[in-house]
Order: C-alpha cells, then sequence, then structure tokens
C-alpha cells in the first residue's frame, strides 16, 4: 500500500514537471471591440501573442486569463486597462470546448513599468529575459534554459536616469529573485590592455599579443523595458501602521526592498531640517508616496507605478 502511495506521489510530481514544461510566456492586450452579450466569450477578452519564437506570431483570441492561486490573484483591471501588451504572463493556453473559444492559464503577471516619452513597441524581434540565478548571472531567455545567454553585466540605470525617487533597490530585488522580466539593450566596451609588451619592437608581433590575449571585449546588457511582477507585494501592508507617539516626537519609518513599511522609531519633530525635503513632480504613469523618516521626521518621497495602487 505504502509502495503504490509513493508511486502515485512520484507521478504527480513528474506530471508537475511536465506541465511547467510546457508554460510559455505570452503578451496580452485586451479586445476593445464592443461585444453584444450575445456574442460573449468570443467578444471581450484578450488577445495573446507567443514570445521569443523569432517570427512574426498570430495574435490568439482568448476569452479570459484565468489567475492561478499560486501566485495570488490581482485585480483584473489592472489588466485589462494596461496599454497594448504591456501585460506579460506565464503560463499555457486552453481549449474551452463548450464555447469553442480558447483561455489562458496564468502562473506569473508582470506589468510594464512605463518609461516617461517612450513608447514600447512589441516585434518578432524583441527578446524577453528573466534572470535565473542572481549569483552568475545566468539569463535564460523565458521559454528556453539555455547557457549561451550568460550575462557578463546586467545594470538597470535608464529608469533611475529617467524617473527621480523611483526606490532603486525595490528594481534589483525584483530582477535579481525572478520577480520580473525585461528586455536588454547590448553595449560592447573595450577593456584596457593590461599587459602589452611596451619594449616590442615587433608591430606585429605586438598586434598579435594584442588579438589572442590582452584584448578581451566587455559585454553590458542594459535594461530598457522592465515588467514587474503584478503579485509580489501582496503580503505587504497598503497602508503605514499608524504608531502613535507622545507629543513632540513624530513615528518615522523605512521602506524595505520590497515596498514593506517599517516602523523605525520616534524622533524629535524638526521642521526647521526639512527645508529641503520638497515633493518631488512624478512622471505619467508613476504615483507620489511619502513617508516620515528618522532623524527629523523629514518625508521621504518616492515614485511608485501608480499600478500598483490603483486598478487601472
Amino acid at each position: 500500500m505504502k509502495i503504490n502511495i509513493i508511486i502515485l506521489i512520484i507521478l504527480n510530481l513528474i506530471f508537475k514537471i511536465k506541465c511547467n514544461d510546457d508554460y510559455k510566456y505570452y503578451a496580452a492586450r485586451t479586445d476593445t471591440r464592443k461585444c453584444d452579450n450575445y456574442e460573449k466569450p468570443k467578444c471581450g477578452g484578450f488577445f495573446v501573442k507567443e514570445l521569443n519564437t523569432g517570427k512574426e506570431e498570430m495574435e490568439i483570441y482568448v476569452s479570459e486569463i484565468n489567475q492561478q492561486d499560486d501566485i495570488g490573484v490581482v485585480n483584473e483591471n489592472k489588466i485589462r486597462n494596461a496599454p497594448p501588451y504591456h501585460i506579460v504572463f506565464r503560463g499555457i493556453l486552453n481549449r474551452d470546448y463548450v464555447n469553442d473559444v480558447d483561455t489562458a492559464e496564468a502562473h506569473n503577471l508582470y506589468r510594464l513599468m512605463p518609461m516617461p516619452g517612450k513608447t514600447f513597441n512589441l516585434t518578432k524581434d524583441t527578446k524577453f529575459y528573466t534572470l535565473g540565478n542572481p549569483h552568475n548571472l545566468l539569463v535564460p531567455q523565458l521559454n528556453e534554459d539555455d547557457e549561451k545567454n550568460r550575462f557578463k553585466t546586467l545594470i538597470c540605470q535608464e529608469y533611475p536616469k529617467n524617473i527621480k525617487n523611483i526606490q532603486t533597490n525595490w528594481m534589483e530585488y525584483l530582477i535579481n529573485t525572478g520577480n520580473s522580466v525585461f528586455t536588454v539593450n547590448s553595449i560592447t566596451i573595450t577593456n584596457n590592455i593590461t599587459s602589452t609588451n611596451s619594449n616590442s619592437k615587433n608591430y606585429n608581433e605586438e598586434y598579435e599579443n594584442i588579438i589572442n590575449n590582452n584584448w578581451k571585449p566587455k559585454y553590458e546588457y542594459n535594461i530598457d523595458n522592465l515588467f514587474i511582477s503584478l503579485t509580489n507585494s501582496n503580503n505587504c501592508p497598503k497602508k503605514i501602521q499608524e504608531i502613535r507617539c507622545v507629543p513632540g516626537l513624530v513615528a518615522t519609518y523605512v521602506r524595505s526592498f520590497n515596498h514593506c513599511y517599517i516602523f523605525f522609531e520616534c524622533a524629535p519633530r524638526s521642521p526647521e531640517k526639512c527645508i529641503n525635503s520638497v515633493a518631488p513632480s512624478c512622471p505619467r504613469g508613476y504615483s507620489l508616496t511619502s513617508i516620515p523618516s528618522y532623524p527629523h521626521g523629514c518625508l521621504v518621497f518616492y515614485c511608485d507605478p501608480s499600478f500598483l495602487f490603483f486598478n487601472y
């Protein structure tokens, strides 16, 4: 009896592994056609495209994107109200034979953090990546675990440069833990020659030495479009837990790398120390948040993606 149970457990694990291997990544846009009730569910759902195939994929209509409990559930309006192809999900497509239509099963959901003044265009050449192992920066393509895709240096400088007061350690956390997918720009940088023979009078010999031993290109991969998990911060309080301090003191906080608000201590109110604490202007698509900070209770400001707080 115990042997049969063990066999069933093993078969179940094998089935789950096989299913995971079948997961693919898709970009989605909302079906904006006007639909009468009798036309549903064949109208009013989503159009999805498979990613990283290297060819022009046809859109596939799905009546719904079913969120699985293993990732948590977000308000559907965060998906429906996103601009075209600003939603990426990892999952599979299933056939609803009763209604003769496809449905999507999503096991991970991501949404693009907008870049000011930039429009995201999805083409057949757009490649998406996710960070598999933050220790060696293994970055496989989404649909395959390919050792060829090894990023020597991965940097994310476009967002902090264009969006002031964005929390950079939060972005690094999402990237390094696989809670994001992204596209990149590749830049080749020539390293300095470290061991050339300055006394050599033989040009050909020195040239060969440079080519064979010393000249080594360094590749930097800069993230230019970052899609972040919509469910990653679900366990963190959306509002600061109110702490009452004695008169003359103010509760101060820090915000962790995963957007959790943590009480620090009660500090003296010192408005004269906060004259440089001026609220910035966040770009379109971002909302301003702030917390009183130690040691004077001055406000620290952040520009966060608006879709994290609102259902649009």
